[in-house]
């Protein structure tokens, strides 16, 4: 998939240029669709770079031939000044059928306040989906934003918001509601909406003209691949995960964050990168801002190199019983003429896990059995070279030996991952 591409499509929607749909002719002969889609609660830009937001609660998916899902969820998303949110909600799958290949997004953010309570509504829940056919590399796409008790101050809406409804309230901002947009450019389709967006006309507070707010925003990317060509490149970095089973059936999970996926059909060497100002797991986690990065290439003939990162700062758990100031991974891999390279890496600053200070060159997969925690992994390091080419690298992996914070025995923790893979040609 061409990510510049999909960045250019991007621009054009939030420079308000718009995106003309232009039919694709019909093709000799069926397409295979690759594809790229992300749902998120929330997203903000300054356009001088002092605060960014990247798609809160993101779930998203990434692949070709085989079908995908992902879900995700926050309890509450913040900027001060710009917007108040409660709880988000997100989900972001692709079905792969034998004619057509089917992008959903689905995201619901509750209690929404932005610019401090201009606009407010009770919930905002949006449904978008992007169907590709095979036969003829032709799409379709539906979409909707549901804003229950929707109201902006000193304007009059209607009951029942249309599609791509838009108002400005003069000196302060211009407002999109209801938005989607739908088009085909050479051979990717891209479809992207949002249930609220905001642009800010003059500065606002301490928050400069220009300024792009979106509630509930997702982006559906398909691009037509023949599968024989070149490598399929996967990969993932984020910042926290937990995991745990309870019974048969109950599982209590919290979802990667800041999490940045690596598209099958490579970035075409542009770093793409998702990031949040904290995390706060209650009672279990908090931390400052986390990032990751994915950047990679590829060409026709099996040759690629992706390099994935996170960096998550402030990490506290379990109210200090593992601290750092901030810890970074890299994972790297590259598929060179048939041969394969494999590079992981580890900083730490101040990583001391109970009371004890941990070297910044700390050997791969070490472990430390910590009593009434359980097993403590660092710098855990994976490798497979069989099949698609794949590594792993954790920054630190918590296996719960007693039930700490409401998790029970068998708890995973995760802090910080960054993963690569990439798999021959025709295989993926």
């Amino acid at each position: 998939m061409s990510v510049r591409r999909i960045s250019y499509l991007v621009a054009f929607v939030l420079m308000g240029m718009g995106l003309v749909a232009v039919p694709s002719p019909a093709q000799a002969a069926p397409v295979e669709w690759s594809y790229a889609a992300s749902t998120g609660g929330t997203y903000i830009k300054v356009l001088d770079g002092v605060v960014q937001s990247d798609l809160t609660a993101q779930s998203g998916v990434t692949g070709g031939a085989k079908s995908s899902s992902s879900k995700n969820s926050t309890l509450a998303a913040k900027v001060a000044g710009l917007a108040e949110v409660g709880a988000i909600e997100t989900t972001t799958s692709a079905t792969v059928n034998p004619t057509n290949t089917v992008l959903k997004s689905w995201a619901r953010t509750a209690h929404v306040s932005l610019l401090n309570g201009l606009i407010t509504a009770d919930a905002v829940e949006t449904n978008i989906s992007t169907t590709g056919q095979k036969a003829t590399g032709t799409g379709t796409y539906t979409a909707s934003s549901r804003l229950a008790g929707i109201k902006i101050i000193g304007i009059n809406l209607p009951l029942n918001i249309p599609k791509n409804y838009s108002v400005t309230v003069p000196g302060v901002a211009n407002i999109t509601l209801n938005y989607a947009i739908n088009g085909k450019v050479d051979r990717v389709l891209g479809t992207m909406g949002w249930a609220i967006g905001v642009t800010l006309l003059k500065p606002f507070g301490s928050y400069s003209a220009g300024v792009t707010l979106l509630v509930n925003p997702v982006n559906q990317y398909l691009s037509e691949v023949d599968p024989s060509e070149g490598a399929g490149l996967f990969g993932t970095a984020y910042g926290t995960r937990v995991q745990a089973d309870v019974g048969d059936t109950v599982s209590i999970v919290s979802d990667p964050t800041a999490r940045v996926g690596t598209p099958v059909g490579s970035s075409n060497g542009k770093t793409l990168t998702n990031s949040t100002l904290s995390v706060k797991v209650p009672g279990l986690l908090t931390t400052g801002v986390v990032s990751s990065t994915t950047t990679s290439t590829k060409d026709a003939f099996g040759n690629a190199e992706i390099t994935n990162t996170n960096q998550t700062a402030g990490v506290n758990l379990l109210g200090g019983l593992i601290k750092a100031d901030a810890i970074k991974v890299t994972a790297y891999g590259k598929a060179d003429e048939g041969k394969w390279t494999s590079k992981m890496e580890l900083k730490l600053v101040n990583l001391v896990i109970a009371g004890q200070k941990i070297p910044i060159d700390v050997s791969p997969n070490t472990i430390i059995n910590v009593a009434n925690l359980g097993q403590v992994a660092i710098n855990r390091q994976e490798v497979h070279p069989g099949g698609a080419w794949m590594n792993r690298i954790d920054a630190v992996r918590i296996t719960l030996s007693t039930a700490q914070a409401g998790l029970p025995v068998g708890a995973v923790i995760e802090i910080g991952v960054a993963s690569t893979a990439i798999a021959p040609p025709g295989t993926y």
